[in-house]
């Protein structure tokens, strides 16, 4: 209770002669703060998460941030990953643009780069590979902003304009 009787809270007020108003715009821009927080929090902790693993067989890595990660179903992948197969080893890969990539044996790339913003119309799909065989279906990038969907092989860039194929690369 505040010195009048009241159960309303207490808000200090740093200022000299604060008033209604101005303890008015504190709790307001507090509630802005608190809510902005609340919405942004859960996004943030996936914030750089492009894709997951929907299948997987054989010896697969994640190489991210120069240290290897063990991969199971379900493991989420970041822009700046490689993705390294064994000889045994595929992997099928499920973009947040519902994209798919299936990797086969003796496979190296990179995620490149990777932005599906459609509410601003952003867009961006880059896959370097390195070695070894990939087989591609587009998903919402490339039917939205064909453009923004590219390979990059040690030498060429493929510029996707098609909905499936399959790429090999010989290792250098």
């Amino acid at each position: 209770m505040n010195r009048k009787g009241c159960h309303r809270p207490i808000i200090l007020c740093l200022v000299p002669n604060c008033s209604k108003v101005a303890r008015h715009s504190v709790v307001w821009t507090f509630f802005q703060a608190v809510v902005l927080m609340l919405f942004a929090l859960p996004g943030m902790a996936e914030q750089g998460d492009v894709a997951q693993v929907s299948q997987l067989s054989g010896d697969v890595v994640i190489e991210r941030q120069g240290e290897d990660i063990t991969v199971v179903e379900g493991t989420r992948l970041q822009v700046g990953d490689s993705l390294k197969t064994g000889v045994d080893g595929a992997i099928g890969i499920l973009f947040n643009d519902e994209t798919t990539l299936s990797i086969g044996p003796k496979t190296k790339i990179t995620i490149q780069d990777y932005l599906f913003e459609p509410d601003t119309s952003s867009f961006s799909f880059i896959i370097k590979i390195f070695k070894g065989t990939a087989s591609y279906v587009s998903g919402l990038i490339a039917k939205l902003s064909p453009e923004s969907a590219e390979f990059i092989t040690p030498s060429a860039t493929i510029g996707i304009r098609g909905t499936k194929f399959v790429i090999e690369v010989d290792g250098l």
